[in-house]
């Protein structure tokens, strides 16, 4: 057993990304910030789950009960911990893996200790089961569980009893795309009314704070008309588990909330604002905030992620200062922005574009993979989902890379925004493109007139231009999408694979991505004749894919 401080260890083994990350976040005394107690079962507990061939011995399970005793009968999270996440063991060129693997939120709250127990105990084999099944047998990476009480909130709605946090975020120190007004070093944050989920996972709209030490007003940022709806534990899923992760969630409307705990973040027409936490700093919200990021650049570095939640005591009339939580900690690779030489016009351009993420330059590709915009719908996106996958897998076995041209926002949960995929599925490309977006700066689908996209997709796009003349004043009308701080977008940012989109009738795209020799097949690969280069310069945004000499 490793004793830290508020956290405690069983076995000797790994304490896993987030296991090791929490135990730095208390030690270092944030200010603003609770410690948050955990348990945490090191990777020996997977060792001698593998050696058994899946099943729980007596000491793991006696370990189990000893936890569950000392927490008591609240919520708790069962999280996964592996080696191989949050950047925090001292690797070199480790790579970015948010949510890749499967955590559970509990009730706990059931009157027999042994119904929670049997309750816990499934949620650890789930994710022993669904780390395994995602790892080839070689695979050197192991599974840490951390165990930790939620903080948050119980509402007895009109739903039913549901328990959540008041307020959610993600924050990252660094915000590569800042506009140049903004300074990058303030960092970003995606933050949401209730459970965390709504700021991770990319199916409805939720509130961008950008930058978090001066943020734009945010009639400005808001996505649609808000946060309209949000995740919460249902307290009476306290029994069975069938190892799907958000099983024991429910998403609901922001009208089923009490209207006095809503109100206090900001409420325009039942959607939640964040005006009097954001802009007003109510509670000490965006302050508190800007601290705790402060200190943990001083110990981390100046490129990291936190996931947080936000607290009041509600027992009382809420005054004062709110209590902050930061519940995980990742530590992202830097990415150097250096000048990019394009090339000269004398090579043949299959694309050029004028707006992206990423930095760079990548040689070599010999492959482009097309979901058609004029080919795909909605009804297909599973085995279209489940084809692609398995081209990343053949991709990976032969270690190439490749181009992606995709209609609307890949990695979406939203099937009118684009096509869900989890990054593990896309990782070999090197560059991910759009195609039949709506470039006039919204988010929600709308009907095309001219028909030259194939369909008007959601866009990942955090920055539009909105009108005006004048760079500053167009700079300035800026609108944000608030994807960044998701679990996808999290990987294709730190992996620094180039995300851009391309506008119909403005940028140039070669008509040879949608010709496929023969196919009605929405999702194709194409070889190119020869092996091309990308040039990828979000200082300047400009990219641009030209054959090699």
């Amino acid at each position: 057993m490793q004793h830290f401080q508020a956290a405690t260890a069983y076995g000797s083994g790994s304490l896993g990304g987030k296991g090791r990350g929490l135990v730095c976040l208390n030690e270092w005394d944030l200010p603003r910030a609770a410690t948050l107690p955990c348990h945490i079962l090191t990777t020996d507990f997977f060792d001698r789950y593998l050696e058994r061939r899946g099943s729980l011995g007596d000491e793991d399970e006696t370990v189990a009960a000893s936890v569950l005793e000392q927490l008591g009968d609240v919520p708790i999270g069962v999280r996964s911990s592996a080696t191989n996440e949050s950047g925090v063991e001292g690797r070199d060129g480790w790579a970015v893996h948010a949510g890749e693997n499967i955590s559970f939120m509990l009730p706990n709250n059931h009157p027999d200790f042994g119904v929670r127990l049997a309750q816990l105990k499934s949620a650890v084999r789930h994710i022993y089961g669904h780390f395994i099944a995602n790892h080839p047998d070689d695979c050197r990476e192991k599974m840490a569980i951390v165990i930790n009480p939620i903080p948050g909130l119980l509402d007895d709605t009109l739903a039913g009893p549901f328990f959540y946090p008041f307020v959610s975020g993600v924050a990252n120190s660094f915000f590569p795309y800042a506009l140049k007004v903004q300074d990058p070093s303030e960092g970003y944050a995606r933050v949401a009314f209730g459970h965390g989920y709504a700021t991770v996972l990319d199916d409805f709209p939720v509130v961008p704070v950008a930058t978090i030490r001066h943020p734009l007003p945010l009639a400005l940022l808001r996505t649609g008309r808000g946060q309209q709806f949000f995740y919460a534990l249902d307290m009476t899923r306290n029994s069975d588990l069938c190892g799907e992760e958000l099983e024991t969630m429910k998403k609901l409307h922001v009208r089923l909330a009490g209207f006095d705990r809503v109100k206090l973040l900001g409420v325009e027409r039942q959607t939640v604002t964040f005006e009097e936490l954001v802009q007003k700093d109510q509670f000490g919200f965006r302050s508190g905030l800007e601290s705790i990021m402060e200190a943990i650049r001083a110990r981390a570095g100046p490129h990291f992620q936190i996931e947080f939640v936000f607290n009041l005591g509600f027992r009382e009339r809420p005054s004062g200062e709110g209590i902050f939580h930061v519940v995980q900690l990742t530590v992202l690779p830097q990415i150097g922005f250096d000048a990019i030489a394009m090339p000269d016009s004398g090579r043949h351009t299959y694309l050029a574009i004028a707006n992206l993420q990423g930095h760079g330059i990548r040689r070599g590709v010999k492959y482009a993979v097309v979901l058609s915009p004029f080919l795909y719908e909605k009804d297909q996106h599973e085995q279209v989902r489940a084809r692609l996958a398995a081209i990343n897998v053949e991709m990976r076995r032969r270690r190439e890379a490749y181009l992606m041209i995709v209609p609307g926002r890949l990695g979406s949960r939203n099937p009118d925004w684009g096509l869900f995929v989890e990054y593990k599925d896309v990782d070999r490309a090197a560059a991910i493109f759009e195609y039949g977006v709506d470039i006039a700066g919204r988010v929600e689908p709308l009907p095309e007139e001219d028909g030259t996209t194939g369909g008007i997709y959601g866009s990942h796009f955090l920055y539009m231009v909105a009108g005006g003349f004048a760079e500053d004043q167009r700079r300035m009308q800026a609108r944000m999408y608030g994807t960044q701080g998701t679990h996808f977008f999290t990987n294709i940012m730190s992996n620094n694979v180039v995300y851009g989109y391309v506008a119909p009738g403005r940028d140039h795209i070669d008509p040879w991505f949608f010709t496929p020799s023969s196919t009605n097949d929405p999702l194709y690969v194409l070889e190119f004749p020869a092996p091309v280069a990308i040039y990828a310069d979000s200082v300047n945004q400009r990219c641009v894919v030209v054959a090699e000499n």
